[in-house]
This record gives C-alpha cells, sequence and structure tokens, in this order.
C-alpha cells in the first residue's frame, strides 16, 4: 500500500521564541536563587554566633564554681541591698542598685585579658618563610596567649534579699551575660502605654541596636533586685507630628510600673540564670 509523502517540513531546532521564553525562565530562577544567599549567609553566622554562645555559657558556669567566683567576697565590703558585676561590658555598668564587683578578688581569681572568652579565639603572628603560624604573646612576648577580640561573658550577682547584708551562705541570683564582643550600652527610660512599653529615647536606630527583639533589657527599679527582662517585640511608628515613637513589650506576663530605667546591651546573644547560695 502506497502512501503519500508529507509535504510539510521536518523540525530542525527550537524556534527563537522557544529559546527566548526558556532563558527569561532560567535567569528568574538564577535570580531566585542568588537572592537567598545572603540570608542563607546571614543565617548561618547567626548559628554560628549561637553555637558559640552556648559554648562559652557552659565555660561561664565551670569558671564561676571553679574559680570561687560565686562566693559573698565578690561583693565589695559592707554591701547591702546592691547587686555586683564584673567581666567585659557589665564592669562598667553604674546604677543606683548595682556596684562593680571587688577587682582584687576577681583579678586573683580570673585573668581578666583571657578568662572572660573563648579560648579558641588566638592571634597568630604573620609570617613569610615558615608554614607553620607563629604563636602571638601579650607584653611583648612575655604575656599570656594574646586573643581576638569575640565572644565574651561577663556576670551579675544579685542578692535574693536586698535588706541583709551579704555573706557566706547568702541566697543571690548569678546571671550570665554572653556578647558578641564588647560593645557599647544605652540607659532607656520605659513607660507603660496600652500593656507595651514606650522607649525614650526613640529612634529607630538605637532601639535595633540595643533593644532589639528576642534580646534583653536590664531593668533597674528602685528598690527592687535587677531584672533581665527577655523582649518579646520590638517596633518604630513614624509620626508625622510626634516624630519617631519606639515600643517594645516583655516575654511573660509580670509588668512594670511607672516609669523606670532600664539599660540595652550592644551585641547580648545569650543570658542564663541560676539561684546559688555563696560561698
Amino acid at each position: 500500500m502506497n502512501t503519500a509523502p508529507s509535504t510539510g517540513r521536518g523540525r530542525d531546532g527550537f524556534s527563537l521564541l522557544e529559546v527566548l521564553v526558556a532563558s527569561g525562565l532560567l535567569i528568574m530562577g538564577l535570580t531566585c536563587f542568588a537572592a537567598l544567599l545572603p540570608a542563607a549567609g546571614s543565617r548561618l553566622a547567626e548559628a554560628t554566633a549561637e553555637d558559640r554562645a552556648g559554648t562559652l555559657a557552659a565555660n561561664a558556669w565551670a569558671e564561676l564554681i571553679s574559680r570561687g567566683l560565686a562566693a559573698s567576697d565578690v561583693f565589695p565590703t559592707a554591701t547591702t541591698g546592691k547587686a555586683c558585676v564584673f567581666g567585659p561590658v557589665l564592669q562598667d555598668l553604674s546604677a543606683t542598685n548595682v556596684v562593680a564587683a571587688n577587682a582584687a578578688v576577681v583579678g586573683a581569681r580570673i585573668e581578666s585579658s583571657r578568662g572572660f572568652a573563648l579560648e579558641d579565639d588566638l592571634v597568630f603572628e604573620p609570617t613569610t618563610d615558615v608554614a607553620t603560624p607563629l604563636n602571638s604573646f601579650l607584653s611583648g612576648g612575655t604575656g599570656p596567649r594574646e586573643y581576638r577580640p569575640g565572644v565574651c561573658w561577663a556576670a551579675m550577682l544579685a542578692p535574693v534579699d536586698l535588706a541583709t547584708p551579704i555573706g557566706p551562705g547568702s541566697l543571690a541570683t548569678i546571671s550570665v551575660a554572653v556578647f558578641r564582643k564588647a560593645g557599647d550600652m544605652q540607659t532607656f527610660t520605659l513607660t507603660p502605654v496600652s500593656g507595651n512599653y514606650q522607649l525614650s529615647p526613640s529612634e529607630e536606630s538605637t532601639r535595633k541596636r540595643f533593644a532589639r527583639g528576642c534580646s534583653y533589657l536590664l531593668v533597674l527599679a528602685t528598690g527592687k533586685q535587677p531584672d533581665w527582662r527577655r523582649i518579646n517585640a520590638s517596633w518604630t511608628n513614624a509620626s508625622t507630628l510626634g516624630g519617631e515613637q519606639s515600643y517594645l513589650n516583655f516575654s511573660g506576663t509580670a509588668t512594670i510600673s511607672g516609669p523606670v530605667t532600664a539599660i540595652g546591651f550592644e551585641g547580648l546573644l545569650r543570658l542564663d540564670q541560676r539561684t546559688v547560695v555563696l560561698d
């Protein structure tokens, strides 16, 4: 049985329109993928910082116990009704119910240049003639190993009973704060507004730096134990009349009455608290 030959031409390849459509889809896919890279890098950096913060927090608790820093003699003589602080950032805190720890006692038990940091942040001397980097030491090569300024910790010891002088056997809340690096602090005034708290100063840049969500503020109410409060959310409303107004709310249901002073810290990664009996 004979069939008539086809009169249509066979296809030799793709048309220009098909190539353009395929190229457009490919470009869109690559663009979306490229947009994910910065976010993925940021998330990876945050995860690394959180992991290092957890490691340093565990080290800090071991240092507090093994070096005798959870002790009543860390407080200055005749301290009543105040918390004491030591370590990077917190040692510079000045408030009516917070005092610096006994520097001589703390200095004799932990080395200030390296005792508050992760011991893997070592500094090495540059070298060109040997393959192995050279260790770097402080004090012109005669001191201890040098560390890069990185993740560090500080501690606060707050007596549970503010009316009784501190002594062996006193109950105290120990707070260990872990920072991305030693940075600045900012004093705020918190004013209750409709279940939230208005921040002063209210600039958005200040809020993002010192009072961002999921971080902590140290609330310093007169006559009370310093209180670390976890920020649940913070935001800024732009008003054409009153300028920027920043607000936040805290996790939990405990409220703060009246305008109160609070301290925000730059680069605060983690806060751990325990109640112990002081030596």
